[in-house]
């Protein structure tokens, strides 16, 4: 079947996924040559091996990140990797979610993502870590799923990053969103260290960031 007969099913695909994968089309009946033969004819863009974006649909600067984390699972559909009861943990984190999320000084790339199960990847542009990550530690950002600003911040931590942009982060979260669940990121860090450590280590973060247990509250 010639391309021109898959350009309606490619179209509605791409309205559904923005960036998609083979796999993905795959599902829908669309078969790889009609892929190819969309990209030689102008309509489809490889971002890199395995996904791609209609042209004209309009580029994004994480349609690179996008396609990373679609291709994780490249046969399920977004709605699906969402949801709660199907939830399979891959998302993005540490210092990609912290400037996803605007907080701190920290750069998109190289990315970082977080998964339950040991991933390995050729894509140089990508690490990964094994990490446990619930649905409810996680935000919608970008198409993508992202750790919410607490865990970030705790996974800043895990990751080594340097204190003081932690801090800095830190106090860019509480500044954007004044409902920022200090609780919440204080019984993360008791959930990895000891009570007294994780204590000194919540108190020293709130000190970096140019808060006090008063500030914070107001």
């Amino acid at each position: 079947m010639q391309v021109s007969n898959w350009v309606a099913s490619i179209a509605q695909l791409s309205e559904s996924e923005g960036v998609f994968t083979t796999a993905q089309a795959e599902r829908t009946g669309i078969p790889r040559d009609a892929l190819h033969d969309a990209v030689k004819a102008g309509r489809l863009e490889r971002i890199m091996r395995g996904a791609y974006r209609m042209v004209g649909a309009g580029v994004t600067y994480v349609d690179e990140l996008i396609a990373v984390w679609k291709l994780t699972n490249p046969a399920k559909f977004t709605y699906e990797r969402m949801k709660t009861s199907t939830w399979d943990g891959v998302v993005v984190g540490g210092s990609t979610a912290a400037s996803l999320l605007e907080v701190g000084d920290f750069h998109l790339s190289t990315y970082r993502l977080y998964s339950p199960k040991r991933f390995n990847t050729r894509n140089r542009a990508a690490n990964f870590g094994r990490r446990n990550v619930s649905r409810s530690q996680v935000a919608f950002v970008k198409d993508i799923p992202v750790t919410r600003p607490e865990r970030t911040i705790f996974d800043l931590m895990l990751d080594n990053e340097d204190f003081s942009l932690i801090g800095n982060a830190l106090h860019d979260a509480w500044y954007a969103n004044r409902n920022f669940n200090f609780a919440m990121l204080e019984h993360l860090l008791k959930g990895q260290y000891k009570e007294e450590k994780a204590s000194r280590i919540y108190k020293d973060l709130l000190s970096e960031a140019g808060l006090s247990e008063r500030t914070k509250d107001g």
